[in-house]
């Protein structure tokens, strides 16, 4: 309430004089001008939103990536991995002590011979192209190999038992799960699982290439379109599956669930532009930025994320049971 002073105070409806007399007048004419603006870029606002939802605009519901600032999604789905009490930030230790070692052997790894590629994404086939994906350029790579299979349960308890990997940040089962990509995983530990392994995070450059190919295909098997017998993607398990149970998704050098299943660090950091640079020759990626890349969609992605082309961005701290590991050497 406004006290009464030795001179007019107004309160936008009227104004009280020095003995207490009331005068009513009009709006203060900022005030009014404020609250319409406010009003009209709400509505703006909201018309445009609608018209987005409306046209469909490409924008997948969900991804990965949501939490960590990912490319516009319109929903996430919060509780996708059991809650946030299930994610612990001190690590979970397994559920078992041991586990047998043939099943916590290397990886076998495929062979991506030297050469060019296009990268990037080729509307000729794929009508889900992202400014990001943009343009398509010829890159060309040496010589690599990439882990046929994502990185096991098994194969991420080995290298905790040698003392080189941490926990993940959420439950997980070597003993019964052997054979199912390790999850929750930040980039440090990617990184130190495949430094103990003796080989490396592959570069987006690489990562694309032995998805694609040469021939510019929309997904790795080609350009026939997804389904959950093919891909584990939202929508289809709600969990992921043992590495390697569908062959039919596998990429031309034979590696498999380079779409769905989990999605796979790279040692890339993320820049929208990046491809504008024209990097031809074994790209490194951009020198610094706050997020890095992630490739081949995961169980909770959309389709729109398991395309060969498709980027997506994450904070190096990212830990969800749909982020793993595939090294490159």
């Amino acid at each position: 309430m406004r006290e009464r002073g030795d001179a007019w105070s107004d309160n936008g409806r009227s104004r009280i004089g020095p003995s207490g007399q009331i005068a009513p007048i009009g709006p203060n004419p900022v005030f009014q001008f404020v609250r319409d603006l406010a009003i009209i870029v709400s509505v703006r606002s909201f018309l445009v939103g609608a018209l987005a939802l409306a046209m469909g605009c490409g924008l997948p519901s969900v991804h990965a990536g949501t939490l960590d600032g990912g490319p516009g999604p319109t929903t996430y789905v919060l509780a996708a991995d059991g809650g946030p009490d299930d994610i612990n930030p001190q690590g979970v230790a397994p559920s078992c002590t041991s586990v047998d070692a043939t099943k916590a052997a290397a990886s076998p790894m495929v062979t991506v011979p030297a050469g060019a590629f296009s990268m990037g994404c080729n509307a000729a086939v794929d009508n889900e192209c992202r400014e990001d994906e943009q343009p398509p350029h010829d890159v060309t790579l040496h010589e690599f190999q990439i882990d046929k299979n994502e990185v096991t349960q098994a194969q991420y308890f080995a290298c905790v038992q040698a003392g080189a990997c941490t926990f993940p940040k959420c439950r997980w089962d070597p003993c019964t799960k052997a054979d199912y990509p390790i999850g929750c995983v930040n980039r440090d530990q990617a990184i130190a699982y495949c430094k103990w392994a003796q080989k490396r995070l592959p570069s987006e450059a690489e990562w694309e290439k032995a998805a694609r190919g040469t021939d510019g295909r929309k997904y790795p098997w080609g350009n026939e379109p997804l389904d959950c017998q093919r891909v584990n993607m939202f929508g289809c398990s709600g969990e992921a599956w043992a590495v390697g149970s569908h062959p039919e998704n596998a990429s031309p050098y034979g590696a498999v669930d380079l779409a769905g299943n989990v999605v796979e660090w790279t040692n890339d950091i993320y820049l929208e532009g990046y491809y504008r640079l024209g990097v031809s020759v074994d790209p490194p990626g951009p020198p610094e930025g706050p997020h890095f890349s992630g490739r081949g969609g995961g169980f909770r992605s959309e389709g729109i994320w398991q395309r060969t082309g498709s980027r997506d961005k994450y904070q190096p701290e990212y830990t969800r049971n749909s982020m793993g590991i595939r090294c490159a050497k």
